[in-house]
């Protein structure tokens, strides 16, 4: 029957079926290879979104979506621009920059390329820049939206793995860090041997003045991480509190919302939540059927075959990690997986948590490896660049970001300082 469902959902992948109707199809498929009741699936279906955690996706998308459209984006950037603008390849590096910045604003690649993206590229071409080079780095740059917490994915393994949301976005921070000076550094080597310019450097006033503006921006993942670390709300909480918070400042601080934006922001949120929950639908039923026929019992046993070593171990799954997401979009990849491969992960005694953070990371090169690259794609619309004009800028960030993905698979402190820090 296992086999049955991955060549269903294989064959609904390789014609372009959305994930959640490709996911469902091939439970139905396996369940009907077996005596199992087709009301189990209604069952399993409802039960996976019927759920208070779960309310966190919507409502940080909501609350990324007004910050994007409030103003905060371009607070932001203009924040990095006086304090890394002046370096060679200044605007690259602003881009990297604010891209972190607005990181911690939201949940999602696709969103930061398209936010960061949206100002940038044009600019960036002004300049004198290679709009593929642009194209490249802000759609990689996208990651950090998925590494600085708040994070959807995050949100999404811990759900499914039961464990700490907290300890999962806290663990994201120092490699969102690394990630972005990587990017950064590989930007300054590209841009000196193009001689690509920084910009003029800014005064110590002007400094002053865009940290000012970008204060209430900055101040977003204090209130969000503090307000979950201190007991006061949980992380689904959290995410109301960031939108009452992105709305009071849109409106009445930056005054750059109005009702019809705010229209449009609830038909964008509301899409995008749509799909995802879709997405969790299909996964659930998915990964309860995979249990079922005990496929992470024979997985463990496997693994444990193959080597008793936790790097090896590792170093598989990160493979794993990174060709799934060449055919499967990570919210997908990170249902259906997390639940066959925790147990694999628990018998090594490896931290859940700090698994979950390497997860995402790997996973989250899918958004720029196609056919599933949602965040090359955005900055291919943006760039108005095909993906394959885009690809060849793309490689050596794609390289040193896989690189520094391996390697933080193996510095379990590194990954973890800030979640044992504040235990």
């Amino acid at each position: 029957m296992v086999t049955i469902l991955f060549i269903v959902l294989l064959g609904c992948l390789l014609i372009g079926m959305p994930i959640w109707i490709g996911l469902l199809l091939a439970v139905m498929a396996g369940m009907m290879m077996s005596d199992l009741p087709l009301m189990v699936i209604v069952q399993k279906t409802f039960t996976s979104i019927d759920s208070f955690p779960m309310l966190a996706i919507p409502f940080f998308i909501l609350a990324g979506a007004i910050m994007e459209h409030g103003g905060m984006s371009r607070r932001l950037i203009r924040l990095a621009s006086v304090l890394v603008g002046a370096l060679t390849g200044g605007l690259a590096m602003v881009s990297v920059l604010s891209s972190m910045l607005f990181g911690a604003l939201t949940g999602s690649a696709p969103a930061t390329t398209a936010a960061i993206g949206g100002i940038m590229i044009k600019e960036m071409e002004k300049k004198g820049y290679d709009s593929r080079f642009s194209a490249a780095l802000l759609a990689i740059s996208g990651e950090l939206g998925i590494l600085i917490p708040p994070s959807i994915p995050m949100i999404l393994f811990a759900i499914t793995a039961n464990v700490s949301v907290l300890d999962v976005f806290m663990g994201g921070i120092v490699p969102g860090i690394i990630f972005a000076i990587t990017l950064m550094v590989m930007a300054y080597i590209i841009s000196a041997s193009r001689g690509y310019r920084g910009e003029k450097r800014a005064t110590l006033r002007e400094t002053a003045v865009a940290a000012k503006d970008a204060f209430l921006a900055l101040l977003t993942p204090v209130i969000i991480l503090g307000g979950i670390y201190g007991g006061v709300f949980t992380p689904t909480e959290a995410g109301v509190v960031a939108c009452v918070y992105a709305l009071l400042i849109g409106f009445f601080v930056y005054r750059e919302l109005d009702m019809q934006k705010l229209a449009r922001i609830a038909v964008q949120v509301t899409e995008s939540s749509a799909a995802i929950m879709l997405v969790v639908v299909g996964a659930t039923a998915f990964g309860w059927l995979m249990t079922n026929q005990h496929v992470p019992q024979d997985i463990t046993a496997y693994m444990s075959n193959v080597s008793s070593s936790p790097y090896l171990v590792l170093f598989l799954l990160n493979l794993l990690f990174f060709v799934t997401g060449f055919f499967m979009n990570q919210g997908a990849a990170i249902l259906i997986l997390t639940p066959m491969l925790l147990p694999v992960i628990t018998k090594l005694g490896v931290d859940p948590a700090f698994y979950g953070v390497i997860m995402v990371m790997v996973l989250g090169l899918s958004q720029v490896t196609p056919p599933v690259a949602l965040s090359l794609f955005v900055a291919s619309r943006i760039s108005g660049r095909t993906v394959e004009e885009i690809i060849p800028s793309l490689l050596p960030f794609l390289i040193v970001a896989t690189i520094v993905a391996f390697m933080l698979t193996y510095m379990p402190g590194v990954v973890m300082l800030l979640p044992n820090l504040l235990k």
